[in-house]
């Protein structure tokens, strides 16, 4: 049979415990993403190889299917008119332009404005969130529609 003081003490325990994973979790959230650590290399898992210099330049190389469909966050692409019609029936593999470091209201963002996207005269420009993976990595996140059905192509440091 436990005592009043044994039962006080275990309930204590367990609003420490809540209170600190508050608290911990209030800490890595409000921990700021700073611009530095959005410049260099960064890779995805579907070979997408992006460069982000300090200077607000970026290219990209290695443009995986992935990535593209979230540039263009339509569904023309994969019934193929958009590929056609923008660029020649051939799916682009690089890009540059420039980039712009910026905060919304849920979170900081990385616009990517394409000078040249393979041979489209009108490339897209596209956005990339910002955030800490589990780790405390930064990451570079795409989403092609809805971002609670989760992320398209994430880039973490090469």
């Amino acid at each position: 049979m436990m005592t009043v003081g044994k039962v006080g003490a275990s309930i204590m325990s367990v609003a420490c415990l809540a209170v600190g994973a508050v608290v911990g979790a209030c800490s890595q959230a409000s921990t700021p993403i700073l611009v530095e650590e959005v410049t260099g290399e960064w890779c995805s898992g579907g070979g997408d190889l992006l460069t982000v210099e300090a200077g607000g330049r970026f290219d990209l190389v290695m443009l995986s299917r992935d990535f593209f469909g979230v540039l263009h966050e339509d569904d023309e692409f994969v019934e193929g008119y958009l590929l056609d019609r923008d660029y020649g029936g051939v799916q682009p593999e690089e890009g540059n332009g420039s980039w712009t470091f910026g905060e919304t209201a849920t979170s900081p963002r990385v616009r990517l404005e394409f000078d040249k996207l393979g041979s489209s005269v009108s490339p897209p420009s596209g956005e990339l969130v910002v955030r800490r993976t589990d780790e405390g990595e930064v990451g570079l996140f795409g989403y092609e529609s809805d971002p609670d059905e989760g992320y398209t192509v994430r880039f973490l440091k090469c």
